[in-house]
């Protein structure tokens, strides 16, 4: 069987139809994802009693866990508790009612705090422990140590990871496919049914990602270069 062209420019074009709801989960989740990662990591680093142990089982057990079973158990608990959930808020929303975009966006999310969190926690230790001690000497707070001396100086360091990060996330969107999620690869396939050229879909969806990746590179690379050159003149002006 040959290789179809226009069976992939088909494909192109479903599958671009979805590169919204692709891009609008990826970029929800790593935004929150980022904060609440951000918060782990801080909380982690410090050492809060409780909070860090509990933060630590939490990302030990969540990076153990492959991400389709975490879908897949996710959607079980979104179907079997939903009702319960809304009926104890008092709502009258229906199951039926709500997008399983929703889902996504929870599921994914949750799923990239474990691995931004240790990105985070590990450019905070590759910090110099005598920057903390110098805003200690001079009379500033955690927090004001934190916005004006050790975040400008972590984000440079876990900027390449940071973007790794993204990226896994923008290529576990796919899997939401497992619970009805219309994304870009689903998209791509919807052809497929009728031409039953299912290469030329995975060919389509492929290509369309690897678009969207090649963009968030490029953009990834002019950010990291000027993030160097402020370290660069944070280090000159010391």
């Amino acid at each position: 069987m040959e290789f179809d062209v226009q069976s992939l420019k088909d494909c192109f074009f479903s599958g671009i139809q979805y590169l919204g709801v692709t891009v609008k989960i990826s970029l929800v989740s790593i935004i929150f994802g980022t904060i609440l990662a951000l918060i782990v990591a801080l909380v982690r680093f410090y050492k809060v009693p409780v909070l860090s142990q509990l933060f630590a089982l939490f990302v030990t057990v969540y990076r153990g866990i492959p991400i389709m079973l975490i879908i897949l158990i996710g959607h079980l608990m979104y179907v079997m508790h939903f009702d319960t959930v809304v009926k104890a808020l008092h709502l009258s929303v229906k199951i039926k009612d709500v997008d399983i975009v929703l889902l996504g966006y929870i599921v994914m999310t949750v799923g990239v705090i474990p691995s931004i969190s240790e990105t985070f926690r590990g450019a905070l230790k590759s910090i110099d422990k005598t920057q903390y001690e110098a805003c200690y000497s001079i009379g500033l707070t955690t927090t004001q140590s934190l916005r004006r001396v050790i975040l400008p100086q972590m984000f440079p360091v876990a900027f390449p990871s940071y973007i790794n990060n993204i990226l896994g996330v923008i290529k576990g969107v796919p899997l939401l496919s497992s619970v009805g999620i219309m994304e870009v690869m689903q998209g791509s396939l919807l052809p497929c049914s009728v031409s039953y050229s299912y290469l030329e879909g995975y060919a389509a969806a492929a290509l369309i990602y690897f678009m969207l990746i090649t963009l968030i590179l490029n953009v990834a690379k002019y950010i990291e270069k000027n993030l160097n050159r402020y370290r660069v003149i944070r280090k000159n002006t010391k």
